[in-house]
């Protein structure tokens, strides 16, 4: 059963993969295989090490980025699936394992992440897995402790928040090993952490560069938002992306979770309930959800949630048992399977043909759109033409950056912190990314490009001499004299070489 889930996820997965990077992570990680800076974000802080040394070893076979990583996504897709029927199996029993699986192997969020290069999917492998070793800690077979302190040195090294998110799970779950085991078990931890972490920081280029690196990411970026500083609006979008999150993920298993839990409560049955089953699914989702709530949860990413998922998709499976049993008391027939059935059909059509942003409808679109654009930029000549890119994550950027290495290339994102620091601008030419305190333009740029939704389109229509190219996937290409730059994006630094320029421009 194990091996016909891994295959057939696999297969699930091969004929939808995204053809282009798909998130400006994705191009990070990309260009993260030929030269490793967090410095400059290939890839962003915390570093995410042991994911791009797995593409760099499959780099050796594959010569395309997405292609790598993508495929170590449907690799770790039905390695996921695996685990969860492994776990569903061992806490609760066989039916309940085969059907969490095949409810995860059909999850849109699951599955969506088993055909982008991003990192989520194999986080919710490892997630699953420290989770199956605990779960075995906790039934007395204390030998697991060292396997499971190297298992999560690992995930660490793939998303450095696993390892903390799942660290309350882990000290729960080794509470009644022996003293000496727990010690020398946090001993083993530290030293496979120092085995990637230590290569990462030389890397880097030492521990001031990886610490400022970080530093930065969080002053202009992740920090400062939390509901601590900014309220209840902060706790509004949080929670909104968390709950959608999850919608993406269980789709009506919430409801069907909900209804479980009212039960419980209504019958008085929360006593009756196993407490270790109880702490170790809390403990497993809370530390997260807490994080996501209260301190950062992207809006645009719902992978985010993938490292509780497979603890939600064996709940809902469970509720699903409770909710047959509840039905048996009126009709004389087991209707859990057809419960389950239907959760798995309505997330293959979630898939296939909901506008969701975890559906094939939207890596097919965002393929499209993605290489509209490079297209429409590539009617103006490189040698004289610079591009300036709004922060979009889905066609932004980096993406212009990788796809076309010839053009020059700058990230129009201003931001100051609250300590009035001003963040330095990221620009890149030939797959190569540099940042500076100004953007200082060489003489042989006469025009700039704005690839550009119409957030922009106002102000691009108040500047003479400025024109507008309409691309058919909804997008604008702004375009005009450069000396015009400084009117459309006047907070941005930038030092002109040749000031010697005529402002009489055709539309």
């Amino acid at each position: 059963m194990p091996a016909t889930l891994f295959i057939f996820t696999i297969l699930t997965r091969l004929l939808f993969t995204s053809k282009l990077l798909y998130h400006w992570d994705s191009v990070q990680f990309a260009l993260a295989l030929k030269k490793y800076d967090i410095t400059v974000h290939q890839p962003h802080p915390p570093g995410y090490f042991l994911y791009v040394m797995l593409g760099r070893l499959l780099n050796l076979f594959i010569s395309d980025a997405n292609t790598v990583f993508v495929s170590i996504s449907i690799i770790f897709s039905g390695l996921a699936v695996t685990a969860i029927y492994y776990l569903g199996r061992e806490i609760f029993n066989k039916k309940i394992g085969l059907m969490a699986a095949t409810i995860a192997l059909t999850s849109p969020n699951l599955w969506f992440h088993g055909e982008v290069a991003l990192t989520y999917i194999v986080e919710a492998f490892f997630s699953t897995t420290v989770a199956l070793l605990c779960w075995r800690i906790l039934k007395g077979e204390h030998r697991y402790i060292w396997l499971t302190a190297i298992v999560m040195g690992i995930a660490g090294s793939i998303r450095q928040n696993t390892m903390i998110f799942l660290l309350p799970l882990w000290l729960f779950s080794i509470r009644c090993v022996p003293v000496r085991r727990i010690i020398l078990s946090l001993g083993l931890l530290i030293i496979v952490c120092l085995l990637w972490f230590i290569p990462m920081i030389w890397i880097t280029g030492g521990w001031h560069a990886y610490s400022e690196a970080f530093r930065e990411l969080w002053l202009f970026n992740t920090g400062y938002v939390s509901v601590f500083e900014k309220g209840w609006p902060a706790f509004k979008i949080f929670s909104s992306s968390l709950f959608k999150f999850t919608i993406y993920s269980i789709g009506i298993g919430i409801v069907i979770l909900c209804f479980a839990a009212y039960s419980l409560v209504r019958h008085g049955q929360l006593g009756s309930l196993d407490r270790k089953k109880v702490f170790f699914f809390l403990l497993w989702i809370l530390p997260s959800v807490f994080f996501y709530l209260t301190i950062f949860i992207h809006p645009a990413n719902p992978g985010y949630v993938l490292i509780f998922v497979p603890a939600l998709i064996i709940l809902t499976t469970v509720s699903i048992e409770s909710l047959s049993d509840a039905l048996k008391q009126f009709i004389k027939r087991d209707f859990s399977g057809l419960i389950a059935s239907t959760m798995v059909i309505i997330g293959i059509y979630l898939f296939f043909f909901s506008r969701y942003p975890v559906s094939y409808t939207e890596i097919r679109n965002h393929d499209r759109n993605l290489s509209i654009m490079l297209d429409g930029i590539k009617t103006f000549k490189p040698e004289n033409t610079a591009v300036f890119a709004e922060p979009y994550v889905f066609y932004g950027f980096r993406h212009i950056m990788y796809y076309l290495p010839e053009y020059r290339v700058y990230l129009v994102h201003v931001r100051i912190s609250p300590t009035g620091e001003r963040m330095k601008t990221f620009w890149g030419v030939n797959n190569e990314t540099l940042r500076s305190e100004e953007i200082t333009i060489p003489g042989n740029i006469k025009n700039f490009i704005v690839p550009t939704f119409s957030d922009i389109m106002d102000r691009v229509s108040q500047k003479r001499g400025d024109s507008i190219t309409a691309l058919s996937n909804g997008m604008f290409i702004a375009s005009g004299h450069f000396d015009l730059i400084k009117k459309l994006f006047p907070e941005l630094k930038v030092n002109i070489q040749n000031d010697t320029y005529s402002s009489n421009f055709k539309w």
